[in-house]
């Protein structure tokens, strides 16, 4: 839906329509008050937006509640508890800035600019936007990282979010949760069935004798499971296809065996070029993935579902399901394939949320996602931090 957003960082440059940002947590000791606010907006239709916004923008930069011009202080009283208010008349005390270091004086001189802007009964909400809100695009030696625009980004709770703002007043803001998959796994770890309301993906492997060593056209071995049969079954007359002898996995670490005695070749066989190409987009994964646990910013457990080794696995059985295409019989069943393949995508993100310390706890139960605790940050450090309502946009 379309957002009504706002600006968490005032003296830097607004968005474009097509800029990129990533979704971050909102930090700060007021943290919890801003997302209180944030939360309370969409229950009070009746406070402008320019409202909501000098709110948050004295909050941030230190202007006292009681300061504020009364008619403001009344019309937004009803986004704030009695103990936020008392919190928010205490205000900050001014450091003369010739006792501050250079580096930090004229970030200190904007902030006692704004607040003084802010509490100005004769300052316009425009004079404060355009001291607030920088035109142009902001300048190219800031950007710290280079964001393309429509990131996904999960948010706990099982949600996904992902933020496209046109402006710091307004965005489309889309959340998508995984829908719960029931799988079946052999003895081999290996899974055999996706399983959701009666539709069915059913895998067998072939499991003769040097079935899971490839020789590659390379000359050289590598470990591999390969596809007896895919079967997609739909729960109306007509929805059932079965592919055989096509599509293959790698296995395990998929790197290159030695004093290979036994192996077999069959009509699915990649190239060594494919099969290299297809562990090496995994390796990365798993490189992020690994960087990801790391991370001081992680908000989870670091966790993986189940074991380090299944859950490398269940990625090559992702990518072995993908390639399992043939776009021509796929146009005649579109609507029951895609929702099957859906599946599929719904597993992973659903196995992935794990990542950031959820799980995939096979629930459709409704849930509620909480898209205001989290802001859009810019890979430029003097861009917007952009942060959504769920207030819904009206010219």
């Amino acid at each position: 839906m379309v957002v009504q957003c706002y600006c968490l960082k005032a003296g830097s440059h607004g968005p474009t329509k097509g800029s990129g940002h990533l979704i971050a947590p909102i930090k700060g000791k007021l943290d919890k008050l801003v997302i209180n606010i944030l939360t309370r907006s969409a229950e009070h239709p009746e406070i402008a937006q320019k409202d909501i916004q000098l709110l948050l923008w004295s909050i941030i930069y230190g202007a006292k509640f009681t300061d504020l011009d009364p008619g403001l202080q009344l019309r937004v009283k009803p986004l704030l508890t009695e103990a936020e208010i008392a919190e928010l008349s205490i205000g900050i005390k001014d450091i003369p800035l010739d006792l501050l270091p250079d580096e930090v004086r004229s970030t200190a001189k904007f902030y006692k600019d704004l607040r003084g802007k802010i509490t100005d009964p004769a300052s316009s909400f425009e004079d404060i936007e355009r001291m607030a809100v920088l035109s142009g695009e902001p300048p190219s030696n800031m950007i710290k990282k280079q964001v393309d625009p429509g990131n996904w980004a999960y948010i706990g709770e099982g949600f996904y979010m992902r933020l496209m703002p046109e402006g710091y007043r307004k965005s489309v803001l889309e959340l998508y949760r995984p829908e719960s998959v029931n799988i079946t796994r052999d003895k081999k770890g290996r899974i055999t069935m996706f399983e959701k309301d009666g539709s069915k993906i059913e895998i067998s492997f072939i499991d003769e004798p040097g079935s899971d060593v490839l020789k590659a056209d390379d000359g050289k071995f590598y470990p591999i499971y390969r596809f007896k049969s895919v079967k997609f079954t739909g729960t109306n007359a007509g929805e059932e296809e079965l592919m055989e002898n096509f599509g293959w996995m790698i296995r395990g670490d998929g790197k290159e065996l030695k004093n290979v005695t036994e192996f077999k070749s069959y009509p699915q066989d990649p190239s060594a070029t494919l099969y290299k190409a297809r562990l090496s987009t995994a390796n990365d994964f798993f490189k992020k993935v690994a960087k990801y646990k790391k991370d001081s910013n992680n908000p989870g457990k670091g966790s993986e579902p189940g074991k380090k080794d299944e859950f490398n696995a269940d990625k090559h059985m992702k990518d072995g399901l993908d390639a399992v295409k043939n776009p021509a019989d796929f146009k005649k069943k579109s609507n029951w394939f895609n929702k099957h393949l859906n599946y599929v995508k719904d597993w992973w993100n659903c196995a992935t949320n794990s990542l950031a310390g959820s799980s995939c706890d096979n629930s459709d139960a409704a849930r509620k996602p909480n898209p205001q605790k989290k802001t859009g940050a810019p890979g430029n450090t003097q861009g917007q931090r952009i942060a959504p309502s769920l207030k819904k946009w009206s010219e």
